[in-house]
């Protein structure tokens, strides 16, 4: 197959997707990638007018989507970014076209605004080959709108090069609770909870320390509550950080976000060997291991946290085969669903139209190919 992969921007193909493009193509498929913005390498082609956001570049994304389809001569397009993936299944590329869904931009569904989102992604189904999803609520979502051979559930998402996580013992010290939280700093990712919990464990008496890595609007507004709140001893946000070493060096994970696809970061810390704390919520649910409360309860996760540290339940391993992660399965899965459910499949579907017309006698196909020629009429 020759396979297109579309993102918003380079570097989501960049981040997500390396392991899955060597799998695909050591399996004798061709990939041509394409963003709005340049990869790290030449390979991927650059679509003039396509950005994370919708704006007046969407005629020429558009008509720069349906050139490199024709030129690259792709059997399918495998899609994710919800931009880049609305403006591509609304252009009549000539190919179909797959997406590959991060997540539903809803955690209920119940909500106003949220009824808006799923009415625009119901109405571009119509012009979707496939559908591939990362947890079991937009999995069910699709599954009453869409044929289920045509849509594919990956348990781990694209998965993880495990190399670049590996497995490490707890930190045996029992003198201070080590926690991380890694994200961007957004409403989203709801970082003030964050705060709020490690209010509670304070109130509570826990010894521990909490570091909050990452970028994003509300970094700021975060440092100033950590102040604020008089925390600055315990909580400190250096922004950045590499993710695999600040686990190896912690106790457990926390997650605050409103929603998820399916939260990278947690499986990374199910590979280094962390358990997670986190709220019920769309897409965190489906980590394996992770220990829930009811959304927006910071209290709660609080106080569980707490009684883990004291029964010595934090010091213990986590239990899960870590090899279920690598992203060599989650290619595979995609690879198998694009050769039997998609590509080949139209494939299947066209020679069947082709053999209906050859069974046909031969004044009947001739009167169907040109009606006017035979009988002189339209």
């Amino acid at each position: 197959m020759r396979i297109g992969l579309l993102a918003s921007v380079g570097h989501m193909i960049d981040s997500f997707f390396p392991g899955i493009v060597t799998s695909w193509t050591a399996a004798g498929h061709e990939v041509f990638p394409a963003a709005g913005t340049p990869g790290e390498d030449d390979a991927c082609t650059v679509i003039d007018g396509l950005t994370r956001h919708p704006g007046l570049g969407i005629l020429r994304a558009r008509a720069g989507l349906r050139r490199w389809v024709a030129e690259q001569r792709l059997d399918v397009v495998v899609t994710n970014s919800a931009t880049a993936s609305a403006i591509v299944r609304g252009s009549d590329v000539g190919a179909p076209i797959v997406y590959f869904c991060h997540g539903l931009h809803w955690n209920s569904g119940r909500h106003a605004a949220e009824r808006v989102w799923q009415v625009l992604e119901a109405g571009l189904l119509s012009t979707t080959a496939g559908v591939i999803t990362i947890n079991a609520d937009d999995q069910a979502w699709f599954a009453q709108r869409f044929p289920r051979r045509r849509i594919l559930q990956l348990p781990t998402g694209v998965g993880l090069d495990l190399a670049a996580y590996p497995a490490s013992p707890v930190p045996r010290t029992d003198e201070a609770l080590r926690l991380l939280w890694i994200g961007e700093f957004s409403p989203r990712k709801r970082p003030d909870l964050a705060l709020d919990i490690a209010v509670r464990l304070q109130s509570l008496g826990v010894p521990f320390a909490l570091r909050m890595l990452g970028e994003g609007s509300l970094l700021k507004a975060t440092r100033e509550r950590i102040r604020e709140l008089r925390i600055d001893s315990l909580v400190e946000a250096p922004g950045r950080g590499e993710a695999s070493s600040e686990l190896a060096r912690t106790h457990s994970l926390i997650h605050t976000s409103t929603w998820e696809g399916l939260p990278r970061v947690m499986l990374e810390s199910l590979a280094v060997g962390r358990r997670a704390y986190a709220f019920d919520v769309k897409g965190v649910r489906d980590i394996p291991g992770a220990i829930l409360s009811t959304d927006g309860d910071c209290a709660g996760l609080a106080d569980r946290i707490a009684v883990d540290w004291a029964s010595g339940e934090l010091l213990k391993p986590v239990r899960f085969d870590r090899e279920k992660l690598d992203s060599s399965h989650s290619a595979g899965m995609i690879r198998l669903f694009l050769e039997e459910s998609i590509v080949g499949d139209r494939d299947i579907n066209a020679r069947e139209k082709l053999g209906k017309r050859q069974d046909l006698p031969a004044a009947e196909s001739d009167l169907m190919v040109e009606p006017d020629v035979q009988n002189g009429t339209t």
